[in-house]
């Protein structure tokens, strides 16, 4: 169970990572695809990632972690995606309060 959860945890932050890089092309094309998820990961890394040099603890966490998800929902929202957009969100949230609770 354990493994699935955090497969599943590891494709939501993969499919956010795709999202950002979308919508980066439609802004500054390959300058805003490359860049833009660049910057996510880089912060992510840092701050977020489970081996984070710097890992953001308890509330910190889990406001980077939805700050994250919700920006990502967001630009798939406004790429025309609405319903795909809202199921993401559902989702990325879920998953990550499954792995709050579950202490994983």
């Amino acid at each position: 169970m354990v493994l699935v959860i955090m497969v599943s945890r590891f494709l939501c932050e993969i499919v956010a990572l795709i999202i950002f890089g979308i919508w980066g092309f439609q802004q500054g094309k390959i300058a805003g695809a490359i860049g833009v998820p660049l910057v996510v990961a880089v912060v992510w890394a840092m701050l977020g990632s489970p081996n984070a040099p710097y890992k953001l603890q308890g509330v910190y966490g889990s406001i980077l972690e939805l700050l994250l998800f919700s920006v990502a929902s967001y630009l798939l929202y406004s790429l025309g995606h609405t319903y795909l957009a809202l199921l993401y969100f559902i989702v990325a949230i879920g998953i990550s309060i499954l792995i709050h609770f579950m202490n994983i």
